[in-house]
């Protein structure tokens, strides 16, 4: 059972799927492993039937806690049967069985929370946190200019490579997005100010090896091999996904926000909102395949409208 759980993780990776969607995706299958071992005594694939797969999805909704003790939400019972059936499917495909006892697998409708979005001259102290005297700083502050500007998602922004970028044209190439997509998007003048400014400073100095730890000066460069990612660890390697997610928090933690990687995305679609952009445009730019997943946003902006309405009717 767990070469046929490598083997589908290793297809995975093999049509670039992000490294965020594979983690879910094996700790997903791990689980599901372990209940059919101990609930039903099955070692093998070809011994699962339909009804134990609805089991399993009863199991996870009413006995499963999240590390906060909590039960967990519709949104991740839907992600984790989602890979189910994405499993079960590709070992049809495969000829590993012979039938697919996940095709009628239900998915719970997702929740219809409303996105969480700073106000503008929030996500603006955010940003301007980074110490620029620093080439980290120099690298997190333009990274932040980035999310914010194009709202592209922390898994591209993670994958993005030197010839991804063009500052004199303004624009950022996403290569392979959800969907396995291409999408062209424009660069605003600041954030294309601040990857110059990152490019011919702060990068040459971390791809050297002149830094180590927290971005201590090293007595002597450490060779490190070239590398075409944009951004740039003090190791001169890629930034990691984990990384970038880390760095953000602890800007948000100094300066008293609540804010990820992903929270850039969406104040970049609700703030373009309110200045009047069209839904449509907004959808092209976050590379939405359906309009419905952008009109969230205005649900936010209704949302905002109802709470100012509220606090002009409670003023004296």
């Amino acid at each position: 059972m767990n070469r046929a759980i490598d083997a589908y993780l290793a297809e995975l990776e093999a049509r670039r799927f992000s490294h965020s969607r594979r983690h879910h995706a094996a700790r997903t299958l791990e689980r599901l492993l372990i209940y059919m071992r101990e609930a039903h005594s099955i070692t093998d694939w070809r011994a699962v039937h339909e009804s134990q797969l609805h089991d399993f999805a009863l199991h996870a909704a009413a006995r499963h806690r999240s590390p906060r003790g909590q039960r967990i939400s519709a949104a991740t019972l839907r992600q984790w049967l989602s890979i189910v059936r994405s499993f079960f499917g590709w070992l049809n495909r495969n000829g590993h069985l012979l039938h697919n006892p996940a095709a009628r697998l239900a998915l719970p409708q997702p929740e219809q929370s409303l996105p969480h979005v700073l106000h503008e001259s929030e996500i603006a102290r955010l940003i301007e946190t980074p110490d620029l005297q620093t080439a980290i700083g120099l690298r997190d502050r333009a990274l932040m200019e980035t999310l914010y500007a194009t709202g592209i998602r922390h898994a591209e922004a993670h994958k993005l490579d030197l010839y991804d970028i063009d500052t004199a044209a303004q624009r950022l190439t996403v290569r392979l997005g959800k969907g396995q997509r291409d999408r062209l998007v424009p660069l605003t003048e600041t954030a294309a100010h601040w990857l110059t400014r990152y490019l011919t400073v702060a990068r040459p100095e971390l791809a050297a090896g002149k830094l180590w730890g927290k971005g201590k000066r090293r007595s002597q460069p450490k060779i490190m091999p070239p590398t075409s990612a944009l951004w740039l660890a003090v190791t001169g390697r890629r930034l990691s996904y984990q990384m970038i997610a880390d760095r953000i928090r602890d800007y948000a933690l100094q300066v008293e926000l609540k804010a990820s990687a992903h929270t850039f995305r969406h104040c970049c679609a609700t703030h373009l909102l309110r200045a009047g952009a069209s839904v449509r445009h907004v959808q092209q730019l976050l590379g939405h395949r359906d309009l419905s997943t952008t009109e969230i946003y205005t649900r936010v902006e209704i949302s905002d409208l109802r709470q100012a309405i509220e606090t002009a009717a409670n003023r004296p």
